[in-house]
C-alpha cells in the first residue's frame, strides 16, 4: 500500500486536525522557549533567531486554527487542509534544523538533548496528527531522517552507530505503529458502519425480522414483526417456534438451519388465529469458526396483495354481470378438462347456447332489461345443472355448458346429450318475468360430443360454434356437430390458397391507426395494420386471414413483409423530416419467435434502414404469448436488452395467468376493446377496467386502450387515468400511409 492510499481525507479529518493542533501548538511554543534557554549559552543569537521564527509560525498557526473554528467557510475545506499540511511540514523543517545543523555546534551532552527533543516531538505527533496517517508519517520523517543521517557521521560522538541504529529502529517502529493504527481504525470504522447498517435495517426494515437458535427459540425480533402479528414488545422473545400451529412453517425454519436458505410463500394462521398470506425467507447464521448458531427469518405480509390478485383473478375469469365463467374462465376449464385422466376414456358433452330473441329485447326494451334477462337465464342454468357442471357466458347472449366425463360409451353419451338438451330447452318454457314483463325466450343449442383423448380445444370450440349456427336454422333449434358443417372450411381452404400468392401479386397493404393521449388527443405513436385486397372478396382484415396464415405456415413471410414496409415508411418519414412519433407498433405472433435467429434478423432489418431499436414496438397477443411462453421468453428478453419495446396486445381476451405480467416486464399493456364497449351502460365494467389499470400501473406499464368509439367513453376513461393513451374510431380509423402522412406527420 502506498502512502497516498493510507488516508482518505474528508471534512471530519480536517476538523480534527485543527481541533487537536491548538493545544499541541502551545506545547511547541513552550518547547521552543525551553530549547532557546538550553542552547542560548552555546549558540547565542542563532538560537534566538531560530526560536523567534518558530514562534512566529506557531502564532500564525494558532490564528489559522482560530479562524477555522469561527469562520470555516472562509476557504474551501481542500484549501484549509493544504494550509495545515504546509504549516505542519514547515514546522517539522524548522525543528529538523536542530538535527542536521545545530547538532554539529554543541557537545555530546546537548546532542543527546536534541535527539531527545526530536524523538519526543515525533512521538507527540502520533497524537496530534493521529487522524491523518499520511501527514503523521511525513512529519516524523522530516524530523528524524535528517537526524539519523547526521548521527551516522558524527564519528566523535560516543555510540553514534548505536544511536543511529536505534533511531532507525524507532522510526521504522513508529511508521509500522502508525500503519497499524490506521488499519485498526479503518477496520473499526467498517465494523461500526456494518453494525449501524445492520441495526438500522433490523429496526427499520418494512419486513418482520427475527433470529432464533438451533432449538427454534426466538432470540430477537424487530418492531415490525411485533406489529405484524400484534404482539407486545418482548412477547416473542424466547418463544418456542415448535409450538406454531402451522407445521409447514416449522419445517422451513428447521431446514434453514440444516440445509441452508429456505423460502415459503402461502397462507399462515398466527397463534392469535389471524389469517395471513406471507412471503418468508429463512437462512442460518454462524460464528467466526463457521459453526451454525441459529437462523434468521424475514417475513413480508403479502395478504393485501394476495387478496387483490385473487379478486382480480376471479374478476378476469368471471363475467361481471352473471358471475359465471367468462371466456377466459371457460378456456381454463376446458383445457384442464382435456388434460384430466378421466378424459382419456370418457366422453364429455359441450352445449353452446344462443338466445334467439335477445337482440330484439335488448334493442326495444333497453340494456338494463337485457342484463336482467341474462341474469335470469344464468340462474336457471346454474340451478338446473348444479356445481359439478360448468356454465359460462362467453359474451353477449352466448352461454356454454359442459357436462364432464359422462360415459365411456358414445351411445350412452349421445342419449345423455339428448336428455340434457331437453332439460335446457325446458328452462325456457316458462316466461322470464323482468320488471313485471313476461318475456318468452327460446335458445339455439349446438352440441359437441367431446371425444376421449382429443385435446384440441380450439377445434372443439370451433365445432361448437358451427353446430350452434346450424341450430339457428333448424326447426328444433338443436344441432349436433358433424362433418357436413365443415363445408365452409373448403371455402377457407381456397382463401388460404389465395393467401399464398397475396404478397407476390402485391395484394397486401399497410394501414396506420394513430395512438393518442386521452387528455388532449395528441398523437404519440401508431399501429401498423395489414390489409388484404382479395380480388373477389375485397378488403379483408387480419382477423379474416391471419389464422389461415398461421395454419398454412405463411405467417413468417407476411410478418417480414410488414416489417420491411414499416421500415421503409419510417425511413422515408425521417428523410422528409416528418418523423415525430415515439414508435410504430406492429403485431407479431409469439410462435414466430421460435424461428431461428428471429431477434438477430429483426435487428438486422432495422439496421439495414438505419432505424433505432426504439422506432418499432412489437405487439404480442396475450393468447399467443401464453401458448408459446416457454419457447419465446429468451427471445423477448434479448430484444428488450437491445432496446426493442414490446407490448401485450388484446389484454383481457386471452387466457394467461397474471403471473406472466411479472415474468416479463413489457413496455406497454393494450387493453382489448371488449372491456370498453359496454362501459357507458355497465358501471361494473368500469370497475373492472379500473382494477386492470391498477395492476398495469403496479408493473409500471404504459397503458393503451383499444376501441374507443365516442367522446363519452373517452371522458369516462380519462377520469380513471388522464395519462392513458387510446386508439379507436373516435379519433381516427386506420388509414393508408399517404393519408396518415398528410394528416398526422405534417
Amino acid at each position: 500500500m502506498s502512502i497516498k492510499e493510507l488516508q482518505t481525507v474528508d471534512d471530519s479529518v480536517i476538523i480534527a486536525l485543527y481541533t487537536l493542533s491548538t493545544r499541541a501548538l502551545l506545547v511547541i511554543i513552550l518547547l521552543a522557549i525551553l530549547i532557546m534557554i538550553a542552547l542560548y549559552p552555546i549558540l547565542d543569537g542563532t538560537i534566538l533567531a531560530w526560536a523567534l521564527s518558530l514562534m512566529l509560525l506557531m502564532g500564525y498557526r494558532l490564528y489559522s486554527a482560530y479562524s477555522f473554528k469561527h469562520n470555516p467557510k472562509k476557504y474551501s475545506m481542500a484549501l484549509w487542509y493544504k494550509k495545515f499540511v504546509f504549516n505542519a511540514i514547515l514546522t517539522a523543517l524548522i525543528f529538523s534544523t536542530l538535527g542536521f545543523i545545530f547538532i554539529h555546534q554543541v557537545d555530546h551532552y546537548y546532542q543527546l538533548y536534541i535527539v531527545a527533543v526530536l524523538v519526543g516531538l515525533s512521538l507527540g505527533s502520533t497524537v496530534s496528527l493521529s487522524v491523518d496517517a499520511r501527514l503523521n508519517i511525513m512529519y516524523s520523517a522530516i524530523l528524524l531522517l535528517p537526524l539519523i543521517s547526521t548521527m551516522a557521521f558524527l564519528y566523535d560522538t560516543p555510540l553514534h552507530i548505536v544511536l543511529t541504529i536505534s533511531l532507525i529502529l524507532y522510526f521504522l517502529a513508529q511508521v509500522i505503529n502508525l500503519y497499524n493504527m490506521y488499519q485498526q481504525k479503518n477496520a473499526f470504522n467498517v465494523l461500526q458502519s456494518e453494525h449501524m447498517l445492520l441495526n438500522s435495517l433490523f429496526k427499520n426494515a418494512p419486513l418482520g425480522i427475527f433470529t432464533y437458535d438451533k432449538d427454534l427459540k426466538v432470540l430477537e425480533c424487530n418492531e415490525q414483526l411485533n406489529k405484524l402479528f400484534e404482539y407486545d414488545q418482548g412477547e416473542l422473545i424466547g418463544m418456542d417456534l415448535h409450538l406454531l400451529p402451522d407445521r409447514d412453517i416449522v419445517k422451513v425454519l428447521e431446514r434453514a438451519i440444516t440445509e441452508g436458505t429456505e423460502s415459503y410463500e402461502g397462507p399462515y394462521i398466527s397463534l392469535k388465529n389471524k389469517s395471513f398470506w406471507i412471503d418468508a425467507k429463512m437462512f442460518s447464521f454462524t460464528d467466526l469458526d463457521n459453526n451454525i448458531l441459529g437462523g434468521v427469518g424475514m417475513i413480508e405480509d403479502k395478504t393485501n396483495e394476495h387478496v387483490a390478485l385473487t379478486e382480480l383473478e376471479y374478476m378476469v375469469q368471471h363475467d361481471v354481470l352473471t358471475g359465471l365463467f367468462n371466456r377466459r374462465g371457460f378456456r381454463n376449464y376446458i383445457e384442464q378438462l382435456v388434460t384430466s385422466v378421466e378424459h382419456q376414456t370418457h366422453f364429455s358433452i359441450l352445449f353452446y347456447l344462443d338466445l334467439n330473441q335477445f337482440k330484439s329485447i335488448n334493442d326495444s326494451l333497453g340494456h338494463q332489461v337485457g342484463d336482467d334477462v341474462l341474469l335470469a337465464v344464468s340462474k336457471r342454468l346454474t340451478y338446473l345443472l348444479g356445481d359439478d357442471r360448468m356454465v359460462s357466458r362467453l359474451g353477449g347472449d352466448e352461454f356454454i355448458v359442459i357436462i364432464p366425463h359422462v360415459s365411456e360409451d358414445k351411445n350412452i353419451a349421445h342419449k345423455e346429450a339428448e336428455e340434457f338438451s331437453r332439460e335446457i330447452q325446458d328452462l325456457f318454457i316458462e316466461p322470464f318475468i323482468i320488471q313485471e314483463m313476461h318475456l318468452h325466450i327460446k335458445s339455439s343449442i349446438g352440441i359437441v360430443l367431446m371425444e376421449p383423448t382429443y385435446t384440441n380445444t380450439d377445434e372443439i370450440i370451433r365445432y361448437a360454434d358451427l353446430s350452434m349456427y346450424q341450430a339457428k336454422i333448424e326447426n328444433g333449434h338443436v344441432a349436433y356437430y358433424d362433418s357436413s358443417l365443415d363445408k365452409q372450411q373448403k371455402e377457407l381452404f381456397i382463401l388460404q390458397h389465395d393467401l399464398a400468392y397475396a404478397v407476390k401479386k402485391d395484394q397486401l397493404g399497410l394501414m396506420y391507426q394513430p395512438v393518442v393521449s386521452i387528455d388532449g388527443n395528441v398523437v404519440s405513436s401508431a399501429e401498423a395494420l395489414i390489409r388484404w385486397e382479395h380480388p373477389t372478396r375485397g378488403f379483408l382484415s387480419p382477423q379474416d386471414f391471419i389464422p389461415l396464415a398461421i395454419k398454412a405456415g405463411l405467417l413468417s413471410h407476411i410478418t417480414w413483409w410488414v416489417l420491411d414496409n414499416v421500415c421503409q415508411h419510417i425511413s422515408q418519414w425521417k428523410k422528409e423530416n416528418r418523423w415525430n412519433l415515439e414508435y410504430i407498433s406492429m403485431n407479431v405472433n409469439a410462435q414466430q419467435f421460435v424461428e431461428h435467429d428471429f431477434a438477430r434478423e429483426f435487428l438486422k432489418k432495422l439496421a439495414e434502414y438505419g432505424l433505432k431499436t426504439q422506432d418499432i414496438m412489437i405487439e404480442i397477443t396475450e393468447r399467443s404469448l401464453i401458448d408459446n411462453f416457454d419457447n419465446t421468453e429468451d427471445v423477448i428478453n434479448e430484444l428488450r436488452r437491445e432496446g426493442v419495446r414490446c407490448a401485450i396486445d388484446d389484454f383481457g381476451i386471452g387466457y394467461s395467468s397474471l403471473s406472466y405480467l411479472k415474468k416479463l416486464s413489457f413496455h406497454t399493456l393494450k387493453i382489448d376493446k371488449e372491456f370498453i364497449k359496454n362501459i357507458e351502460t355497465a358501471p361494473k365494467e368500469v370497475h373492472l377496467i379500473s382494477s386492470i389499470l391498477d395492476i398495469g400501473r403496479q408493473f409500471d406499464y404504459n397503458i393503451v386502450i383499444e376501441g374507443i368509439e365516442n367522446a363519452h367513453q373517452q371522458e369516462m376513461l380519462k377520469e380513471l387515468d388522464p395519462k392513458l393513451r387510446y386508439q379507436g374510431y373516435h379519433f381516427s380509423k386506420a388509414v393508408d400511409a399517404e393519408e396518415f402522412t398528410e394528416q398526422f406527420l405534417k
